[in-house]
């Protein structure tokens, strides 16, 4: 007969005889049914699997464990739906479609956590899923320049990468968008412009790229390498109550003297000392060079009024000159001055235009070979820009014989010697008085004979031992009377300047022992090519005479000796 099998939580099945009950995912086995052995061994190893399966069992009931082999998770059935068991959270990129409130699940795709809120999956973090550019921050190893791991924190704002953290500086190996170099500490990106951060700091290492240390202070005493500028006309202030005022205005640049009848005074260091050397005198507006009182030298373009003046006057002076003059004067006198000047033990240079010089009462006369009287005081003294006497003419730096035809001639007393600044002529030798060469700047010529014991000419070198040229060359031969030329290649040379009636001697050297073949000109006209060297020997010479004529330049070739 029937039996019935009853479930815990209430229910039951009816099991007829001879037949197996399929209403669960066990074989229920009814009396007298042939095959039960294998039924039963089934439903044992069913059991003792959990039903293990990618695909849930088709007749569960609550209560009913199932072993998803897809997920590898073991879960229950619920009386609606298989949920996992335990504390098992699902992994998968989809929401699980049997979530009840309180359930966890791991989104695969973006590693994110989220729970079941019985309506609704509610994100539990992290806000971003790693390798996302959403909002906030991601943690990234980078792989650097050196191949080396260099594990940071990426910092990201509407899909935008701000900033990337560090604790150590490196260059990424593959390229960052405005982060070629990534610092230790905070590097904002260099993508977005005018990014920085906001707010107060209190303290930095630098502004704007330069040190900290490098800014003036305002507080304290400070220097500067650099220049400072006032860009402004107000300018410049000085002192604890803006005493001294550096400014612009309308007529040029403006010193000014702020305190009322104060001083403005410009000091030197004269050995060590600190010196007056110029006062401004505030209280009288006026200036003293050295002390209020002057004592020292005044140097003045332009205008001196003074009533007394005594010291030495350096410069030109136009205009009157009413007073005594006791001392030198040097230069041009011109006007009424020029005609009554008096002369009192000084000495007087300069174009003297006066027909007449009254010599001081108490000079001594001399009787001229005309008769005209002259002081001996005043003669002995005169150093005018221009003295005529006698045939000779002295104006400013020349001396000349005022008649037509007359030699002018120097003579020295007994075996004394004409000196010119520095040449000396005695009897027919000329000399240096300083024992060295003399030299002649321009064309001598010599019409009688021309002896010396030797005649020494410059020596112009083309090239250098060991480094001879290897490219065209044009030689001036204006300069020297002796070529030496250096080649280490086949070129042309080309002899210029040669002056009419001259003989240059040319030696032309090669570098290795490479037959070298040299194209000769004179002035940039072709005078034929011809080899230096054997083959064999190094260094090989030979030497050429260039002879320049009125129309006709010859270059000859001669054998060396040696």
């Amino acid at each position: 007969m029937a039996y019935t099998v009853n479930k815990t939580s209430g229910g039951s099945y009816t099991v007829q005889d001879g037949v197996v009950n399929t209403q669960t995912d066990l074989s229920l086995i009814g009396k007298g049914y042939a095959g039960y052995g294998e039924s039963i061994a089934e439903n044992f190893v069913h059991i003792l699997e959990n039903f293990s399966n990618s695909t849930a069992p088709t007749k569960p009931i609550q209560g009913q464990l199932w072993y998803d082999s897809g997920a590898s998770q073991l879960k229950v059935y619920t009386g609606s739906n298989f949920v996992p068991a335990g504390n098992t959270v699902p992994y998968q990129a989809t929401a699980p479609s049997n979530l009840v409130t309180g359930d966890l699940w791991i989104d695969s795709d973006t590693s994110q956590l989220y729970f079941y809120n019985g309506t609704a999956n509610v994100l539990i973090g992290p806000a971003n899923s790693p390798g996302s550019n959403t909002n906030g921050f991601i943690y990234e190893t980078i792989i650097d320049d050196t191949d080396t791991d260099q594990n940071v924190t990426k910092w990201y704002n509407d899909g935008n990468l701000i900033a990337i953290i560090s604790e150590d500086t490196f260059t990424p190996k593959a390229a960052i968008t405005g982060f070629a170099t990534i610092k230790k500490g905070v590097t904002l990106t260099t993508a977005i412009a005018d990014i920085k951060f906001q707010g107060t700091a209190s303290d930095a290492d630098s502004l704007g790229g330069v040190a900290a240390a490098n800014y003036l202070r305002s507080n304290t005493n400070d220097t500067t390498t650099g220049t400072i500028g006032v860009l402004n006309d107000s300018g410049l202030s000085v002192g604890i109550d803006s005493d001294l005022n550096l400014a612009v205005d309308g007529t040029g640049v403006v010193i000014q003297n702020i305190t009322s009848d104060q001083d403005i005074t410009f000091k030197v260091n004269d050995g060590g000392t600190a010196t007056t050397l110029l006062t401004m005198d505030g209280s009288a507006s006026r200036i003293g060079i050295g002390t209020i009182t002057p004592t020292t030298k005044l140097d003045v373009s332009g205008t001196v009024n003074a009533t007394a003046f005594t010291g030495n006057v350096t410069g030109n002076v136009t205009g009157n000159v009413t007073g005594n003059v006791t001392g030198n004067v040097s230069g041009t006198v011109t006007g009424g001055a020029s005609l009554n000047l008096l002369l009192t033990g000084g000495t007087l240079t300069g174009t003297v235009n006066s027909r007449a010089l009254l010599p001081s009462a108490d000079s001594t006369y001399n009787v001229g070979t005309d008769g005209t009287r002259y002081a001996t005081a005043f003669v002995d003294t005169l150093d005018a820009t221009e003295i005529k006497s006698q045939g000779v003419t002295i104006n400013d730096n020349e001396i000349t014989a005022s008649r037509s035809n007359d030699d002018l001639v120097l003579t020295a007393a007994g075996t004394g010697a004409v000196v010119m600044n520095g040449l000396s002529i005695t009897g027919t030798s000329l000399s240096a008085t300083d024992s060295t060469s003399v030299t002649i700047n321009d064309n001598l010529q010599v019409q009688g004979d021309l002896t010396a014991d030797s005649i020494v000419g410059e020596v112009i070198t083309t090239g250098a031992i060991g480094a001879g040229v290897t490219t065209n060359q044009t030689i001036d031969l204006s300069t020297g009377r002796f070529f030496e030329v250096y080649v280490n290649a086949d070129v042309t040379l080309n002899f210029t300047n040669a002056q009419n009636g001259t003989l240059k001697r040319l030696t032309i050297v090669t570098q290795t022992a490479t037959i070298r073949q040299i194209a000769f000109q004179i002035d940039g006209a072709a005078q034929g090519t011809r080899p230096i060297g054997d083959g064999s020997t190094a260094n090989s010479k030979q030497l050429y005479e260039l002879h320049s004529f009125e129309t006709q330049k010859y270059i000859a070739a001669y054998d060396i000796v040696s």
